[in-house]
């Protein structure tokens, strides 16, 4: 979080509610939870039941953002003996974990969609200058794609860009192979002999001026095969939305849905979102391709993005800054 973050915090926004951080628990997972014994989850059960018995409020939030595990094995593993050792409190669980979920247990499930205040604490201290990009002049680039930590997909992704010679009309970083979008890089882009991958987290304002040249983020999540982590996303699809540019996010299936609940204009009526819709990761790229033609040819004029579609962009970003968007969404999902 940045220093100067004025965002409320979980604990300010329910104060009814005591928290609990499942990624902050002291156990160490050493890998996929479904390949774990069930009892080698006592360290988190026991961690739990001591913050919960430690404590008088009879609400209990339990909030995971990270890739620990996914929603069921937690709820056959670790709810269900909270819920049966606490029958008298109301447990809400907010997770990051977008499926449909079989709630055959006492507790309100809500998708958490917690990357979108991280998002803005991270660029906090910039966010003005952000505000500020415009539609005043001509972008020289259909798209931007920013791909850090090498996965299958995205060495997927970026076969196809060269396949179809189509990098040439976007910003295209891979990180594994050192290449990078930014001018100037840190002595610390390298980490002795190794990659330092963590130097592009959490520094988007770095890349203003090239999102200012663009009209699309393509998006690669880290999660889209990772399914016993549950179907998992990060900051990354969160980006577009503060930038003013066209979201196209390559994730699990249907993740556009989500983002539609919580408010955000995804342009399904202008490109082809169909590509949300697949789990052919081809048929995702070639859908995406597409709309790159429909970009240029029906969505900007001499270069700039129609007034009616950056009218749209302005008002994503609008709503994006605003956290009272993102607290009232999660009372509708909690309270109602």
């Amino acid at each position: 979080m940045c220093a100067g973050r004025t965002y409320p915090t979980l604990e300010s926004l329910f104060v009814d509610y005591f928290l609990i951080g499942l990624d902050e628990s002291p156990e160490e997972f050493p890998g996929p939870i479904h390949e774990i014994l069930k009892d080698h989850f006592d360290v988190t059960f026991n961690w739990m039941v001591k913050l919960i018995e430690g404590q008088s409020k009879n609400n209990i939030m339990i909030w995971k953002k990270g890739e620990l595990c996914g929603f069921e094995d937690f709820k056959n593993t670790i709810l269900i003996r909270l819920i049966s050792y606490f029958p008298d409190k109301k447990f809400v669980v907010v997770f990051n974990d977008y499926q449909e979920h079989d709630i055959d247990v006492k507790c309100v499930y809500v998708y958490d969609l917690s990357w979108w205040p991280d998002v803005l604490s991270q660029n906090y201290d910039h966010l003005q200058e952000i505000k500020e990009i415009d539609n005043n002049h001509s972008r020289s680039k259909v798209f931007l794609s920013r791909n850090n930590k090498l996965k299958p997909p995205r060495e997927s992704w970026i076969n196809f860009l060269d396949k179809k010679n189509i990098k040439k009309d976007g910003y295209v970083s891979e990180v594994w192979n050192k290449i990078y979008i930014e001018d100037d890089l840190p002595n610390n882009i390298m980490d002795g002999n190794k990659i330092n991958f963590n130097w592009t987290y959490n520094r988007d304002w770095l890349l203003l001026k090239y999102y200012s040249d663009v009209f699309c983020e393509v998006v690669l999540e880290s999660g889209i095969k990772q399914k016993s982590y549950g179907c998992w996303t990060s900051e990354k699809s969160m980006r577009p939305f503060l930038f003013c540019v066209i979201p196209m996010i390559i994730s699990f299936k249907n993740w556009n849905k989500y983002l539609k609940d919580a408010g955000f204009d995804m342009f399904d009526d202008i490109i082809d979102t169909s590509f949300y819709e697949t789990d052919d990761l081809i048929k995702k790229f070639t859908i995406i391709h597409s709309n790159f033609d429909i970009i240029k040819n029906d969505l900007m004029i001499d270069g700039k993005f129609r007034d009616d579609i950056w009218y749209r962009l302005k008002k994503n970003q609008d709503y994006f800054c605003d956290l009272d968007n993102y607290k009232n969404y999660l009372c509708r999902e909690i309270y109602d």
